[in-house]
């Protein structure tokens, strides 16, 4: 250490200079002050932080008393597309809604699938969706054209029947009932024209693979088209679609609305669809939901059944069978002379009258109905010649069917033409009715008769044979 007085060096340890006695003073170290009014500004700021720190802790705790805790995880959605959904749920354990453009598409395939469904004819499948409660299905004509019965599989696999009750041969549309999806909510329709550019969901069973989703766009409107139907101002897609996908719904990825019926496709070096926009079809559909097509106007629309029609083909050869066993080909032009009737009884003649007979046959159908109803032959017995080819036949027949719990839907039986010859009348009828089997499986029959007509020896008119042409 040096002295400040002289300079000479010392001792640390020195209080006085060992050579001119001065004392020796030590240097201290510098250390900056805080200016007494930064000093204050600092410890504003601290109380400040204190009190916002002990609001925010009061707040938090009053919002955990009266606010539902939440439970936000993610779960693997089961819908085709395999995307991800975000769920929350509060402390009641009921789902929170969140705004996520990939959660509402799932949802809306998700709410959709189970009102989609396969239909299957003998010879193809399609699609169809429930149009309005009361089990109304929608789909394309070109998918049930030639059937008046059809079954839907829904999205769980299971199979019902269905009725075609509407069909156009210039429109690609067409409208089922099912019985068994009645009191289901069908899907919201949109009724206004969409725009080019939204958001859409294809929904059905290309190639056969149910339940299938697709996403695209609603890439053009307007577009004309005709090819066997007419279509007007169909919607174009590049949402993907294939053969088996006609009927299915075109849904709005946004809303949730049917937009369309997907009905074409064209592939050529791109592939796209075409989509029937629900706005033009809606008043043809709702006709038929007031007003049903009979089983004959749907059947006779294509020209596509001949005599007989049959949605199952080994039911349908069963069940003729037992016609081509019992009455068979039959020229009732011969028949005239198998027998010989005596038309007097006590000097009074009998007649036939043309109008009698035809009435004669109506009634003698509803007794039939009625006979296969109550599965008794005492309904039709007294209206058929006892011993003759109608009274065996019938007779067998209804033991036949007796007990297996089989069902006879009379539609329509109508007289088309009324002969009267010298010894008996023949009358023809075109019927229809619907065999409903023991299992459920319907069949349609479309059949053109021939009932010949004799008069007993008391003077009432008996059929003696019925022929199917």
């Amino acid at each position: 250490m040096f002295c400040r007085n002289c300079g000479s060096e010392n001792r640390d340890s020195a209080k006085f200079c060992i050579k001119c006695g001065a004392e020796i003073m030590k240097r201290q170290v510098e250390v900056p002050t805080v200016p007494k009014s930064s000093f204050r500004t600092n410890k504003v700021w601290m109380y400040l932080l204190v009190f916002v720190s002990i609001l925010l802790i009061g707040v938090s705790y009053t919002l955990f008393q009266i606010w539902p805790s939440t439970n936000i995880r993610s779960v693997t959605d089961n819908s085709p597309s395999g995307e991800i959904e975000k769920v929350v749920k509060n402390s009641e354990g009921k789902q929170i809604e969140l705004s996520s453009d990939e959660k509402e598409k799932t949802t809306i395939i998700k709410e959709s699938m189970p009102k989609v469904f396969t239909i299957f004819t003998d010879e193809s499948l399609g699609s169809g969706f429930l149009y309005k409660k009361g089990g109304f299905i929608i789909t394309n004509a070109h998918v049930v054209a030639g059937y008046t019965n059809v079954i839907v599989r829904n999205s769980e696999g299971q199979d019902t029947p269905a009725k075609v009750i509407g069909i156009s041969d210039q429109h690609d549309v067409a409208l089922l009932h099912a019985k068994d999806y009645v009191k289901e909510r069908p899907l919201e329709i949109e009724l206004n024209e969409s725009v080019v550019g939204s958001e859409v969901i294809a929904i059905g069973s290309p190639q056969g693979f149910e339940n299938t989703a697709t996403i695209g766009y609603l890439t053009g409107i307007g577009r004309d088209i005709d090819y066997d139907f007419i279509y007007e101002n169909v919607y174009q897609i590049d949402a993907q679609i294939d053969q088996g996908s006609s009927g299915g719904p075109l849904i709005d990825a946004k809303t949730g609305k049917v937009i369309g019926v997907n009905s074409l496709l064209y592939t050529g070096n791109t592939s796209f669809g075409f989509s029937i926009p629900m706005y033009s079809l809606l008043n043809l559909v709702d006709q038929w939901v007031e007003s049903p097509m009979s089983e004959h106007e749907v059947a006779s629309l294509f020209d596509a059944y001949g005599e007989y029609v049959y949605e199952d083909q080994t039911l349908g050869d069963k069940i003729r069978s037992y016609f081509d066993e019992f009455w068979g080909d039959y020229d009732y032009d011969a028949y005239y002379d198998d027998y010989d009737y005596d038309y007097e009884e006590n000097g009074e003649s009998y007649y036939f009258v043309e109008e009698d007979v035809a009435e004669f046959v109506l009634d003698f159908r509803d007794n039939y109905e009625q006979a296969l109803y109550e599965e008794d032959f005492y309904w039709i017995e007294d209206m058929l010649y006892p011993g003759s080819t109608a009274y065996n036949a019938l007779y067998a027949y209804m033991r036949e069917v007796s007990g297996e719990g089989v069902y006879f839907d009379f539609i329509e039986n109508t007289v088309t033409d009324v002969r009267i010859g010298e010894d008996s009348a023949v009358v023809s009828t075109y019927e229809v009715f619907e065999f409903v089997s023991y299992d459920g499986e319907s069949t349609l029959f479309e059949q053109k008769k021939n009932y010949t007509i004799v008069i007993d020896a008391a003077g009432y008119y008996q059929i003696s044979h019925i022929n199917i042409k």
